[in-house]
């Protein structure tokens, strides 16, 4: 640990905190870094830090995935994704494909990408046939994705779109009668793109400490430190903690590109349900490299547990932070990331398999103070 990460840390322990705290963060890089420096264990007791809804895998919804499947499979298309969503399970009779990963291994044509310019090149490279472009991920993945929009698609590339909105997701959260935190730490790459006035919501209207993180530890460390320093104060305002980055308005070129290429619209996310103003859709000016027009979904009639999460997978009470990783029964078990069931172990920004890669294993029992802290507070324990 670096001399300034641990003189944040030395400011977070002095603190003369009343009460326990918890504090949500919404990036699942975020996570990543938490769970690679132990921050948790590092924490004074009390404070809580709790993975949040920032996983676009594990949020895409059931049935987009389930569409990309039957599309691939009964279609003469090449489908390309991003390499984490080949992995994600649907809920769909034995002996189907449950996934992108097992059509592909039954001879459909999907290849896995890292960037939107490799559709335009796979779609280049194959003019005779549709290539479907399943664009799944939060506005860090759409602005560039909508800037290959804005220059011109090949012809034959069209976007099957499940792209979401980082903040429509904490704001249920908040609008609940228990959210379960005390405090904000908003990811700092979506407010690169998006600028940081896309959290002043939680200060303005719900009055809870917020702060703009980065993805070091010392950023972090920093951003918790000022979340923790405002309860104390008994203040709430939106603090930058990755100025480096995150400048007002944030990047003008990326919002326009998606301004003009997407239209804003509610959107179902997985095991959650409708939460309006949270999803992008190609706008109507584009509906030549529409997937869903040129394919129109058909479901085929009912489907056992359409749009849920596996049965026995706790991920989508994970997502919003009302349970531990650990505290789903399946984790570690049944669920692993060589077995992942749940999309959260899919995903490497995923909390579970974020949890998992960091040595965390489920525990038989938990101490009786955090277990008393949690059922007063209704958080979750660190």
């Amino acid at each position: 640990m670096t001399s300034s990460a641990r003189t944040w840390l030395d400011r977070i322990r002095d603190l003369p905190l009343t009460r326990p705290v918890s504090i949500l963060n919404v990036c699942g890089g975020h996570e990543r870094t938490l769970a690679a420096a132990g921050l948790r264990k590092l924490m004074p007791p009390g404070v809580n830090l709790i993975p949040g809804p920032g996983c676009p895998v594990c949020v895409c919804p059931e049935e987009d995935v389930f569409e990309a499947i039957r599309l691939v499979m009964h279609e003469r298309v090449v489908l390309v994704a991003f390499g984490d969503m080949l992995r994600v399970p649907v809920n769909v009779p034995k002996g189907e494909p449950r996934s992108l990963e097992q059509a592909k291994a039954l001879g459909a044509d999907i290849r896995p990408i890292a960037s939107p310019m490799e559709a335009a090149a796979v779609a280049r490279g194959n003019p005779e046939r549709p290539v479907v472009f399943f664009v799944a991920g939060f506005e860090t993945t759409l602005a560039p994705v909508a800037a290959l929009v804005s220059q011109g698609l090949p012809r034959n590339l069209l976007l099957l779109v499940a792209g979401r909105l980082t903040w429509p997701a904490v704001a249920m959260l908040l609008r609940s009668e228990r959210p379960g935190f005390d405090a904000l730490i908003a990811p700092g790459h979506v407010a690169t793109v998006m600028g940081p006035e896309e959290w002043e919501f939680v200060v303005r209207d719900h009055a809870m400490p917020a702060a703009i993180g980065g993805f070091t530890t010392e950023s972090l460390l920093a951003a918790t430190y000022s979340t923790l320093r405002q309860i104390v104060d008994g203040c709430s305002f939106l603090d930058n903690c990755y100025g480096e980055s995150v400048r007002p308005g944030g990047n003008p070129t990326a919002r326009r590109c998606i301004a003009e290429t997407m239209d804003v619209v509610e959107a179902g996310w997985r095991g959650i349900g409708i939460i309006p103003d949270s999803g992008y859709r190609l706008r109507p000016v584009y509906a030549a490299h529409d997937a869903r027009r040129h394919f129109p979904a058909d479901q085929g009639g009912p489907r056992p547990r359409r749009g849920e999460m596996p049965p026995g997978c706790d991920c989508a009470r994970v997502i919003l932070g009302k349970v531990l990783p650990t505290d789903c029964r399946l984790y570690g078990s049944a669920c692993t990331p060589d077995t992942a069931i749940g999309p959260c172990m899919v995903s490497d920004e995923g909390a579970c398999h974020v949890w998992w890669s960091a040595g965390h294993r489920r525990t038989r029992s938990r101490p009786a103070a955090i277990r008393a802290d949690r059922t007063a507070a209704g958080r979750a324990p660190p």
